[in-house]
C-alpha cells in the first residue's frame, strides 16, 4: 500500500476477521455443560462469499450470534477497505483468508477428531483450544460479554431465543449505523440502549436517561417486550468549579411498544433531546409519548 492511512484499516478490519472467526471455536459453550462446543459452520465465510449470507441466521445462542454478525461486520468492512488496494494486495488478502481458514480447520480436526497433523507443517498457524490466532477488545468477544448473554437466554424457549437473537441482530445493526450525534452505549448486561439527549447540558438542573430495550416492557401475558426506562441524574458531587463529578440515575417512568419497533424507531429514539424528553416527564399511565409509539406503563408511585 502506498500510505500507512490506506493500509491500517485494512489490517484492522483482518484483525478482526481473525478474532471473530477464531474465538468462538476457541472456548467451550458452558451453557448446558462444561464441555459444549460452539459451531464452526462461520469458518466457510472466510474463503466462500455465497457463506456470508448464513452469518445472520440460525439461533444457535446469543453470544454465537453476535460473534457471527461481528465477523459478517468485519468482512465487510475489510471489501471497503480493499476498494482503494491495488490488485496484487486483494490477492493476497485473498490468500491469507485462506490460510487463515485452513489452519483453523486442521487445529480443529485435531482437537475435535483426533486428526493427524499436517506432515509439511513449516508455515503451520498453531491453534489450540483457549488460544486463537488473534486476541481482540472489540466489544462483544470477551468472556464477560458471553456471561452476559448466556444468564439472558438461560430460561429461554426455543421461541423467545429466536425473538431475542432478532432483537440482538437488529440493535446490532442500528448501534452501527447510529449517528455521530448520538451519545450511546450499547450494554450486553441490560441487553439494552442506554442513551442520553444529544443537546444534553451536564450543568441543566434537570439532566435525563434513557434506557431502551426488548426486556424492558412486559405485555398482557406477562411476555417481555420492547419499551423505554426515563430517569433523571441526580448531583452527589460537584467539584470546585460546580461540575458535576457524582451522580445517581432514578427512573421515574417506564413505556412499551404495543408491537415491535422498526429499525428507524429506535434509532430515532437514539438521537433524542433533551426539550423532548423533558416533554415526556409530565405523562401519566396510558398517555403516549409524543413523537413515538411508546405509551406510558408506569410511574414511580403509581
Amino acid at each position: 500500500m502506498e500510505s500507512v492511512d490506506l493500509a491500517e484499516p485494512i489490517v484492522e478490519a483482518l484483525n478482526r476477521v481473525s478474532a471473530s472467526a477464531t474465538i468462538p471455536v476457541s472456548f467451550w459453550d458452558t451453557r448446558h455443560g462444561p464441555v459444549g462446543r460452539f459451531p464452526a459452520d462461520h469458518i466457510a465465510a472466510l474463503t466462500d462469499p455465497v457463506a456470508r449470507q448464513h452469518l445472520l441466521v440460525g439461533a444457535h445462542s446469543l453470544w454465537y450470534v453476535m460473534t457471527t454478525w461481528l465477523l459478517h461486520s468485519a468482512l465487510t468492512d475489510l471489501d471497503a477497505a480493499l476498494e482503494a488496494a491495488p490488485p496484487p494486495v486483494r490477492t493476497a488478502i485473498e490468500a491469507e483468508l485462506e490460510t487463515e481458514a485452513t489452519w483453523l480447520r486442521s487445529g480443529l480436526a485435531e482437537e475435535w477428531e483426533g486428526a493427524e497433523p499436517p506432515a509439511r507443517d513449516d508455515e503451520r498457524r498453531i491453534w489450540e483450544h483457549e488460544e486463537p490466532f488473534v486476541y481482540a477488545a472489540e466489544y462483544g468477544l470477551g468472556d464477560r460479554d458471553r456471561m452476559y448473554l448466556d444468564r439472558h437466554e438461560a430460561s429461554f424457549t426455543d421461541a423467545e431465543r429466536q425473538q431475542a437473537v432478532d432483537d440482538l441482530r437488529m440493535m446490532l445493526d442500528v448501534y452501527k449505523q447510529r449517528s455521530p450525534r448520538a451519545d450511546v452505549a450499547l450494554g450486553l448486561d441490560g441487553f439494552d440502549f442506554f442513551v442520553e439527549p444529544i443537546d444534553g447540558d451536564p450543568l441543566a438542573e434537570d439532566r435525563f436517561y434513557l434506557e431502551i430495550g426488548p426486556l424492558l416492557s412486559e405485555d398482557d401475558a406477562g411476555q417481555g417486550r420492547w419499551g423505554i426506562s426515563l430517569g433523571r441524574w441526580v448531583t452527589d458531587e460537584v467539584d470546585e468549579e460546580g461540575y458535576p463529578i457524582g451522580s445517581t440515575g432514578t427512573t421515574f417512568l417506564d413505556a412499551g411498544f404495543s408491537e415491535s419497533p422498526a429499525p428507524t424507531e429506535i434509532a430515532k429514539l437514539l438521537e433524542v433531546t433533551h426539550d423532548q424528553v423533558a416533554s415526556w416527564t409530565t405523562a401519566v399511565v396510558g398517555d403516549p409519548l409524543e413523537g413515538t409509539g411508546l405509551v406510558v406503563t408506569d410511574r414511580v408511585g403509581n
